[in-house]
C-alpha cells in the first residue's frame, strides 16, 4: 500500500508525492497495524526523525493518539497527533463542529465565562454574548474542573439547561441543543472611527477554507470605508490552513508586496532531496484592490498558534507588524495531514520562516503592547484590555501604564481535551 500526502498543514496540496507506508494484512490488531503504519511513516517525514525512540513497540499501545504522543520529540514537539477521518473532515473540509459552538474560560475570580460563540449558532441567536458567566449546566454548579463532564457528548440531540448571568449580572436561563454547526470563522469586524483614523477591527478564528468568503466580505468593507489602521484579532487562533493563510497576507499586503517571497518551507533531510525535493517557497499573492498600510496591530494569546504566527511573523519583514496582549503559542513548524486507514495523522514535518529566514520562536512572538485578555467584555468593546491598549497607543503613539503592568492577569481558559482541541477551541 501507499498513502499519499493529502495535505500540508498549513494546508497545500501535494500531487504525486507517495510515501511508503508498511501493509501487513497478515495482522490480527488493527490498531499495532496503523501504529506500525505511523512508525514507518514517522520514521521517513517527521521533521526530528532521528529522535524517535530507538526501541518503541507499537504494540504497547491502544489507539494512535497515544501511539503518536509517545513518539514525539519531547524538547519541541507539541503538537503531532492523529484525528480520525470524521473529524479532520468535519473541521477543516466542511468546516463544521457538533456542539453549542461556544468557547469557556476562567477570569479572574475563576467564573465560567463565554469567551466567544460563534454567529448562527442556537447560543448566538438566543443572544448568548462573550463575557457571560456561565453558572450551571442541568442544575449542576460549573467549575473548571467539571465543565467537561458536564456537558455532555459532543453528540446531535444533547441538550444542557444552562443557567448564565449576562453582561449586567442578570440571571438568564436557556435550553440549548447540540447540533452539527457551520463554522463562521470571522468572529467579529467592525470599522472603528476614533479622532481622524478610521480602524478596521476583525476576530478571526479559523483558518479553514470557509474562512475565505468571510475575509473577502470584511476587507471589501474596510476597504470600501477608507481605513488608515487595522487590528487583526487572533487572539484564539490556533492555526490551520495555509492556503488561507495565504488569502489573508493577500489582503494584508499583497497591493504593495505581491509576489515578494512570504514563507519557506523547511524539511527534514530525506524530504529536502530527490525524489521529494519539498523544501519550497510561496509568495505573498498579488491583491491589486487589498489593503496599502505602513503597520499592523495584531491581538495574540498562548492560544495564537501554527498559521496566526505565520501570519504575523510573515508580514514583519514588509511592514510594522506591532503584537498586542500576551505572547502567543510558539508552534514555528507544520504537518503534513496524511491518512492512514480510517485515522489521518497529523506529524510535525516542516519549520517555516518569513522572507528574512526569520523563525524558530518555540517561545512565541512576544508582544510589543502587553494586555489582559479582558474576557469579561464583549470583542469591540472599547474598554476591553486588549482592544483599549491598541486603541489607545494608535491615539498617543505611546505605552500606557496599564498595558505595561508586568503582573498583567492571563486568562486560563477550558481546553476541549481530544487532539482537534488544539485547533478548535469551542464546545
Amino acid at each position: 500500500m501507499k498513502t499519499p500526502i493529502k495535505f500540508l498543514l498549513p494546508f497545500f496540496l501535494v500531487t504525486g508525492l507517495l510515501l511508503s507506508c508498511r501493509n501487513d494484512d497478515n495482522k490480527n490488531d488493527h490498531i499495532e497495524k496503523v501504529n506500525a503504519d505511523i512508525l514507518e511513516l514517522m520514521r521517513e517525514v517527521y521533521l526530528w526523525y532521528s529522535y524517535l525512540p530507538a526501541n518503541i513497540d507499537p504494540s504497547d499501545y491502544s489507539n494512535p493518539v497515544d501511539f503518536m504522543e509517545a513518539l514525539r520529540y519531547p524538547q519541541f514537539d507539541r503538537w503531532s497527533t492523529v484525528l480520525t477521518e470524521e473529524e479532520f473532515n468535519m473541521y477543516f473540509e466542511a468546516g463544521e463542529m457538533i456542539g453549542h459552538g461556544i468557547m469557556p474560560g476562567l477570569d479572574a475570580s475563576d467564573n465560567i465565562r463565554v469567551v466567544f460563540v460563534y454567529p448562527g449558532t442556537e447560543a448566538a441567536e438566543k443572544g448568548v454574548k462573550r463575557g457571560w458567566i456561565i453558572q450551571k449546566a442541568n442544575g449542576t454548579n460549573l467549575t473548571a474542573s467539571n465543565f467537561y463532564s458536564q456537558m455532555g457528548e459532543d453528540e446531535v440531540g444533547v441538550t444542557n439547561n444552562l443557567t448564565f448571568l449576562d453582561n449586567d449580572g442578570q440571571p438568564v436561563s436557556l435550553s440549548l441543543t447540540k447540533e452539527i454547526l457551520e463554522i463562521n470563522p470571522v468572529l467579529h469586524s467592525e470599522v472603528i472611527e476614533q479622532g481622524v483614523d478610521k480602524i478596521g477591527y476583525l476576530v478571526f478564528q479559523d483558518f479553514i477554507d470557509a474562512a475565505n468568503a468571510e475575509l473577502d466580505a470584511a476587507f471589501n468593507n474596510f476597504v470600501t470605508a477608507g481605513i488608515n489602521e487595522l487590528i487583526v484579532d487572533m487572539r484564539y487562533n490556533g492555526g490551520g490552513s495555509s492556503d488561507v493563510a495565504l488569502h489573508l497576507a493577500g489582503w494584508l499586503i499583497g497591493k504593495d508586496f505581491g509576489g515578494e517571497p512570504f514563507i519557506y518551507y523547511e524539511h527534514n533531510d530525506i524530504l529536502n532531496k530527490d525524489p521529494y525535493n519539498l523544501d519550497t517557497m510561496y509568495t505573498v499573492p498579488v491583491k491589486s484592490n487589498g489593503l496599502s498600510l505602513s503597520r499592523i496591530f495584531f491581538i495574540g494569546t498562548d492560544n495564537t498558534a501554527s498559521a496566526s504566527e505565520l501570519i504575523i511573523n510573515g508580514v514583519d519583514p514588509f511592514i510594522e507588524a506591532i503584537l498586542a496582549g500576551s505572547s502567543t503559542h510558539g508552534k514555528p513548524v507544520g504537518m503534513y495531514a496524511i491518512p492512514i486507514e480510517e485515522y489521518v495523522t497529523l506529524p510535525v514535518t516542516f519549520k517555516y520562516t518569513n522572507k528574512n529566514h526569520a523563525g524558530d520562536f518555540y517561545n512565541g512572538i512576544q508582544p510589543t503592547i502587553p494586555a489582559n485578555d479582558d474576557i469579561t467584555r464583549d470583542f469591540g468593546d472599547r474598554e476591553e484590555a486588549s482592544l483599549k491598549a491598541v486603541l489607545d497607543y494608535i491615539e498617543t503613539g505611546v505605552l500606557t501604564s496599564e498595558s505595561t503592568k508586568s503582573t498583567a492577569f492571563r486568562t486560563k481558559y477550558i481546553e476541549r481535551r481530544e487532539p482537534i482541541g488544539q485547533f478548535l477551541k469551542a464546545f
